[in-house]
């Protein structure tokens, strides 16, 4: 049966070497928490696979007993929660983890090994007390929860708003894979430990297969016309309403009827100097409270919608090029209150909304 911890193995560190390079690449508080979750899950299918060909010692089976059983499903669920409420939970999640990491660790290293059943039970010759038992479930129910809950969630978001299906299918490999991983846990409860790494080694598979596929690109639209559709949905939106009220900008060049046509050079625009100035000298979360003192409230959905997103990107054509970067690096609830904010208050008063006096 040590196929299948080596198989664990080399899928959790392949897996867990991807994170950690998209965290280097882009840092994010969820790729750290999976970039540990996986670096458990290959600590301690390595940890099986040199006990079971070297033989098991007391270091090894508190090793096994720490990463395997007890932390990682508690990190992947970590990993989820700061995908679903990011900024919410920076401030107390850290210190949970650590607590949490503290304290079984604490328990794993007082608990007493059997050195007489070393030799034939592993790691299961640990005396596993009431407290680290609890501790250990607890960790793993609640984790599994998170994962799988919040993996579903998000593919039913996506699902019904029509939109990122490649995202969609990921989370429910993403889910698939962990219940997967739990029950192989349980079946070691239940008296069948040798299903253990059987079901790891699938579960691993799947929530690695899930990560990938959730990271994969949805495949381009199609221009239906000689431009491109997103740019001319853009363009559109910027429309002027009336002979004054907007300045028309265009970053692009489209072309039509096989000619290339130079873009415009746009007038100041009062409304976007604002917005460029915001994103130039502040952070996401002083921008989010700028936009809600000016009546744009958050929105904490993790994704935009199909409208949200043709907003966006048409703020996007018109803010000056050198802000393009930090503004892309925004969260998307930021991103999508600056388009709100944009459309709805700043370009309706130039177009003569409610906030412009009669003339």
């Amino acid at each position: 049966m040590i196929a299948f911890p080596v198989v664990a193995f080399v899928v959790s560190l392949a897996c867990a070497l991807l994170v950690a390079a998209d965290g280097v690449r882009r840092p994010k508080p969820d790729k750290v928490a999976w970039a540990i979750a996986f670096g458990l899950f290959a600590v301690a299918a390595g940890a099986e696979v040199a006990g079971s060909l070297a033989g098991w010692n007391v270091p090894l089976v508190r090793l096994y007993y720490l990463t395997g059983a007890t932390l990682v499903v508690g990190f992947l669920g970590l990993g989820q929660l700061y995908l679903l409420f990011g900024r919410k939970i920076a401030g107390v999640a850290p210190g949970a983890a650590l607590l949490v990491t503290a304290l079984a660790a604490t328990f794993v290293l007082e608990a007493p090994v059997d050195q007489a059943m070393l030799a034939s039970d592993g790691w299961r010759a640990l005396d596993r007390g009431p407290a680290l038992v609890a501790l250990a479930v607890s960790i793993n129910v609640l984790g599994t929860l998170v994962v799988v809950g919040g993996a579903l969630w998000s593919a039913w978001t996506f699902w019904r708003r029509g939109m990122f299906r490649r995202r969609m299918i990921g989370c429910l490999l993403i889910a698939l894979g962990s219940l997967v991983v739990a029950s192989g846990g349980s079946l070691t409860r239940l008296g069948s430990p040798q299903y253990l790494y059987v079901a790891m080694a699938t579960g691993v598979a799947l929530i690695f297969a899930g990560y990938l596929q959730a990271r994969r690109p949805d495949a381009a639209v199609k221009p239906a016309s000689g431009i491109d559709s997103i740019t001319e949905t853009a363009l559109s939106m910027r429309a002027p309403r009336s002979n004054s009220a907007v300045r028309p900008a265009r970053s692009v060049v489209a072309l039509h009827g096989g000619r290339a046509l130079r873009p415009e050079t746009p007038a100041p625009d009062p409304g976007i100097e604002l917005i460029a100035g915001w994103i130039a000298t502040r952070d996401g979360a002083a921008i989010s409270l700028l936009c809600a003192e000016w009546s744009v409230p958050s929105d904490p959905m993790p994704v935009l919608a199909r409208s949200d997103a043709r907003r966006v990107w048409a703020l996007r054509l018109r803010l000056p090029d050198e802000t393009h970067a930090a503004f892309d690096a925004l969260p998307v609830p930021v991103r999508r209150q600056l388009a709100t904010l944009a459309d709805d208050v700043l370009l309706a008063a130039e177009a003569g909304g409610p906030t412009r006096a009669a003339g």
